[in-house]
């Protein structure tokens, strides 16, 4: 069974985190390559938000007794095979999922300019992550 309002406090811990990382000011990618705590920051950030979106997948997928994903980005298949999550946004939620993997094991190898795009341009993949499950939600447990 799914728990709302488990899904609606991780969901709201993401929205907590997209707020701090909007309070950072950072102007150009060099200062952000230069400037450690700043970059540091916004990585353990954005890794905090896309483990709380696997959290709500994994939690989706027990809630709805559908097959245990082999892999985190393979956890928003499964839900988009159930109809969860629209097709045009799997890839993206996918490739948010590698990138937390790259964060937790490759940090030599982060390129610093996909980790400051990820942080300037694609911050609105999480509302639309946000605004996908609590419409799944409102839709099929009200």
């Amino acid at each position: 069974m799914v728990d709302g309002l488990l899904v609606e406090r991780k969901l709201g811990k993401i929205e907590t985190y997209l707020r701090e990382l909007q309070s950072v000011q950072v102007e150009s990618l060099e200062e952000f390559k230069r400037n450690v705590v700043t970059k540091r920051f916004v990585e353990r950030q954005l890794e905090l938000c896309v483990e709380q979106m696997i959290d709500v997948c994994k939690h989706l997928v027990a809630g709805l007794d559908l097959p245990e994903p082999e892999t985190y980005a393979g956890c928003f298949d499964i839900l988009a095979g159930a109809g969860v999550v629209p097709e045009q946004h799997l890839a993206v939620f996918k490739s948010m999922a590698r990138f937390r993997n790259l964060l937790i094991h490759g940090y030599d190898n982060v390129d610093d300019a996909v980790t400051y795009g990820v942080f300037t341009v694609r911050l609105g993949d999480f509302t639309t992550f946000i605004a996908t499950i609590r419409g799944y939600l409102a839709k099929d447990f009200n």
